[in-house]
């Protein structure tokens, strides 16, 4: 009787452990998945009168690419404009004492205050 007592109790601890074991494996594969990688793609150093801007390549396993304009004093610090599909990824930055105005080729353009920046 305690052959079968202690077999269950293997079976039991078995299962426990393949049931965490297989949480942790599912919670590393869905941060993997969804987790950004982003790269620099080009780069305006600050002024004195217009922060510096960055603007990165987020990559996705799911979800696809878009590009991020990341308006501050560093490449780590900043507003971040996400810029809408299709308006490509150099745009011309003009600053005045309101903010900064991004200006796309398309023609689109996006304005973002002073205040939110610095």
């Amino acid at each position: 009787m305690a052959t079968n007592v202690s077999g269950c109790l293997v079976k039991v601890l078995l299962f426990l452990l393949g049931a965490v074991m297989g949480t942790g494996l599912t919670a590393v594969a869905g941060v993997v998945m969804f987790v950004p990688d982003s790269t620099t793609v080009s780069s305006v150093e600050p002024t004195s009168d217009a922060p510096g801007m960055y603007v990165k390549k987020v990559e996705r396993v799911v979800g696809g690419d878009h590009y991020e304009i990341w308006l501050g004093p560093s490449a780590d610090r900043g507003y971040v404009v996400t810029v809408p599909g299709g308006w490509g990824h150099e745009p011309k930055r003009e600053a005045d004492q309101d903010g900064v105005r991004l200006k796309f080729g398309n023609g689109g353009e996006i304005f973002v205050p002073k205040a939110s920046y610095s």
